[in-house]
């Protein structure tokens, strides 16, 4: 993968290392995670994912334009729109308030 031009981080998604944005030369976007699932899903989501199996559809779906999941902690957004930094960001932050009980107390 070659280097970014400009990396943006998303802090608040996970404590122990929030994922970060990279805007690639040709305009693409990668979205990259340092734990996926988020290092505060339950352990025993993290062999097959958990509430994170469909993370990629759902990131889709909110951001409205495709996304390609290509590695467990990296997605590819090749044809970003002007909204879609605002969208991920919105996106992150429902995900963990939704799923994260520690996020938002008992």
């Amino acid at each position: 993968m070659e280097d970014p031009v400009e990396v943006i981080a998303l802090p608040g998604f996970d404590p122990e290392g929030d994922p970060e944005i990279q805007r690639m030369k040709d305009g693409s976007l990668w979205l990259v995670f340092n734990f996926m699932p988020p290092s505060w899903a339950p352990e025993e989501e993290y062999a097959d994912l958990g509430r994170c199996q469909d993370f990629d559809k759902r990131l889709e779906a909110a951001i409205g334009v495709p996304v390609l999941w290509d590695d467990r902690e990296f997605f590819l957004i090749k044809r970003p729109r002007q909204d879609t930094l605002a969208a991920i960001q919105k996106f992150l932050a429902d995900f963990r308030k939704t799923h994260d009980r520690t996020a938002h107390g008992p």
